[in-house]
């Protein structure tokens, strides 16, 4: 035994819990640091490398918990309840659960390096496909302060990121338990994240030094305040309007040609909504400018029920569609809209536009990528919690699929995000200024691997997975 794997057994293992505890916190949501995750498993590989028995197990299973409980807590601020976070930090702690202790069980087979990152990447991919709790705490969203490895968003989307990351933190653990180098846990995995970061810069390189055409967008936020019950009264919600219209009138007199309101910017009522849309559709006219003007119907005040929803206006005064929020947040009394993604061609470019959240799933975003979009408005509504972070998320899906976002954030940060995912314009609502924000934002589509490919990484890691199970059996059977 080498002495510094007789330090490491002098380690309580109760100590690597806590350092994993400490990791998990300090890699994920708000107020992280993009390179712990790089090594945020490794404390609790370690744990389950050294430990065995059932006592064991659940001691790591309650400590991911707590991890997840404490990570998920940074991000609860007024005015989302605190249960909220067990509703995120439960079933994130059995999404990820099932990598560690499988890997833990076959960590001695000769390939079980893999078995950990690809159990988590299918299992992420399931999550942020499949449920209600979206890209949350996903590997790839660790990295959201890093723009030069976020480029391979573009190539393998965030479970080729997420698989990398997982790869080297058990790369890690393979190296500190005395086994000496090799192709897999080391010259593969650290190669590529080089890799990576070459592309990343040539590709960011690259995009700066191309001619591009452009457009001024801008950005309208609201006066209100209102997110349910109780509803704001006629005469202040008249102030809102009148502040909205204003404000989106400055905007095209400074030469917007697309403009996009906050999400929720105001309450319609239904036997009002008709009048309302007439006057929108004026609006954007008279302006001749594309409007997404996002509001929400009341539909029902017991139960609470609202239609949270955006008409796309062309410059023409026409409605080109209405769009109901595909994915409400949990919790969220919205209904779930299920109309088809669309786009509208006005001004000389093609629109797409969703609302928050829904943009925290990436088959939504390729869905615009099919449809050829050159820009894609979100109207948005954060909290103090997740902001900046939300936005920053927001802009992956930009690199993945090649096209411009215009995110308009109620309590929180709107920006105008190119291709790249960097932020080319930006405003706080937590700020005082006019509540407008102007950029020039690029129009042209940029062409990525993953636009084309889709999930076809994820589908390698079900393959590579079950090479895995069918080689651990066959082992097993001599």
């Amino acid at each position: 035994m080498t002495e510094k794997n007789k330090f490491l057994e002098r380690i309580n293992p109760n100590l690597l819990l806590l350092i994993g505890i400490f990791t998990i916190i300090a890699s994920h949501v708000s107020y992280s640091a993009d390179i712990v995750a790089w090594l945020s498993s490794v404390p609790f590989l370690l744990y389950l490398h050294r430990t065995t028995g059932v006592k064991s197990r659940l001691f790591f299973t309650l400590a991911l918990f707590v991890a997840w409980t404490l990570a998920t807590a940074k991000i609860i601020t007024e005015p989302v309840p605190f249960a909220m976070v067990f509703l995120f930090s439960l079933p994130l702690t059995l999404i990820h659960l099932p990598a560690y202790l499988i890997w833990a069980k076959y960590k001695s087979h000769k390939y079980a390096w893999f078995l950990f990152p690809a159990i988590f990447t299918i299992m992420e991919w399931i999550q942020f496909t499949f449920m209600p709790f979206a890209s949350w705490g996903v590997g790839a969203n660790t990295q959201s302060h890093s723009i030069v490895i976020l480029q391979s968003l573009s190539l393998f989307g965030m479970a080729g990121l997420g698989f990398l990351i997982y790869w080297i933190n058990i790369s890690i653990v393979d190296l500190i338990q005395s086994k000496k180098p090799t192709v897999f846990n080391s010259l593969m995995p650290f190669g590529i994240l080089l890799t990576f970061l070459i592309y990343g810069s040539l590709r960011l390189d690259l995009w700066k030094a191309k001619t591009k055409e452009t457009t001024a967008v801008a950005t309208v936020g609201t006066d209100s305040k209102v997110s349910g019950l109780p509803f704001a009264d006629e005469a202040t919600n008249k102030k809102f309007k009148i502040a909205l219209i204003n404000r989106t009138h400055i905007a095209a007199q400074k030469g917007a040609k697309l403009v996009s309101w906050n999400e929720a910017a105001i309450f319609i009522q239904k036997e009002d909504e008709k009048n309302w849309q007439d006057s929108l559709k004026s609006l954007a006219k008279h302006l001749k400018i594309s409007l997404i003007a996002s509001y929400v119907v009341p539909v029902s005040t017991d139960p609470l029920k609202l239609e949270n929803k955006f008409v796309a206006i062309n410059s023409k005064g026409e409605i080109e569609f209405q769009y109901l929020k595909h994915q409400p947040v949990p919790g969220e009394p919205s209904i779930k809209g299920n109309e088809p993604f669309r786009t509208m061609q006005d001004n000389g470019f093609s629109i797409g536009a969703a609302i928050c959240y829904d943009f925290d799933y990436p088959y939504i975003a390729k869905a615009f990528g099919k449809l050829n979009a050159n820009i894609v408005a979100i109207p948005s509504s954060d909290w103090r919690g997740i902001d900046p972070l939300h936005t920053r998320m927001a802009a992956y899906r930009a690199i993945e699929q090649g096209y411009s976002l215009l995110r308009s954030t109620r309590f929180g940060l709107s920006a105008a995000i190119n291709p790249m995912g960097e932020i080319i314009a930006q405003q706080s609502s937590f700020d005082i200024h006019n509540k407008i924000m102007f950029a020039e934002t690029p129009t042209q589509r940029v062409a990525t691997l993953y636009s084309a490919i889709g999930d076809g990484f994820v589908y390698a890691c079900f393959v590579l997975l079950g090479w895995l199970i069918l080689s651990i059996y066959k082992r097993q059977t001599k």
